[in-house]
């Protein structure tokens, strides 16, 4: 099927949790709002999203071939990839190997390089996965990585990173969205990294820390390229729809591991 004969289509390569919103609970009403379908390929089903005291988890590993096999047998194509987080190394080489197969020339690729935060690497997280996380984002055409995986991407602290971002600019990346960096008391900036300078989209500080955010940010952003909007514009529209989601969030007292209350806001995307 030709692209003009169907709406654009993505495949979300994506954990899915029961309860918490994040991963693939919030990818699919996001991009479904903004006119992408989302064709889930999950890499793990979760009971609830593992910053609550328990969860389940199945992890999908063994199953992914078989999936990515009956997709290759419908003929499927793909407008856009979007990966987020990958829970080991056969996970690397299953999406590398899916990657290299449905890409095509005019295939976006963004990755949400999920690897650190708050200055550490996760502690679920060996190098040889952050390494394969980074060699996954070299591919990319998009990067959303929060400020901690900025530094790990560049192999240097921050003072050093935006000096190094041109070798990953130079090595093929498109654009760099460097997301949650402090920048004036009450505010946090999201920079736009590429061979047009820094660009940055600022946003009001709520403090707090909640499920599903950068998933939510990484989503719209990749729906709105998809559909053919600058790369500014679409940072821009998914940092307005967050700030007034997590404002409301903060109002209400939900609790961080439930994730914040989008779902009246998707009417801004």
């Amino acid at each position: 099927m030709n692209r003009t004969d169907r709406p654009a289509r993505c495949a979300a390569v994506h954990d899915l949790s029961g309860l918490g919103r994040c991963s693939l609970s919030v990818i699919l009403p996001a991009m479904s709002v903004m006119g992408v379908q989302v064709c889930p390929l999950p890499t793990a089903v979760l009971s609830n999203q593992t910053g609550y005291p328990e969860y389940f988890c199945d992890d999908f590993s063994d199953r992914m071939g078989d999936y990515i096999a009956m997709w290759r047998k419908l003929g499927l194509s793909f407008d856009s990839i979007l990966t987020g987080y990958i829970a080991n190394e056969k996970q690397i080489e299953i999406i590398n190997g899916f990657c290299k197969e449905f890409k095509k020339k005019n295939t976006l690729l963004v990755v949400d390089p999920v690897m650190a935060d708050n200055g550490s690497v996760y502690a679920t997280h060996s190098k040889k996965l952050c390494d394969g996380v980074k060699s996954l984002a070299m591919q990319a055409d998009i990067i959303t990585p929060n400020l901690t995986e900025f530094c790990v991407l560049t192999g240097c602290d921050y003072k050093e990173a935006e000096k190094n971002a041109k070798n990953l600019i130079d090595g093929g990346i498109k654009h760099i969205v460097v997301t949650s960096v402090p920048c004036i008391e009450g505010k946090i900036s999201n920079c736009i990294i590429d061979k047009d300078g820094i660009r940055t989209v600022s946003s009001q500080d709520f403090g707090g820390s909640y499920s599903g955010t950068g998933d939510l940010f990484s989503a719209a952003v990749c729906a709105g390229v998809t559909k053919g909007e600058d790369i500014f514009d679409a940072v821009s529209k998914a940092v307005r729809f967050l700030e007034c989601s997590v404002k409301a969030t903060v109002m209400e007292g939900t609790n961080p591991n439930d994730g914040i209350c989008f779902e009246p806001f998707l009417k801004l995307l």
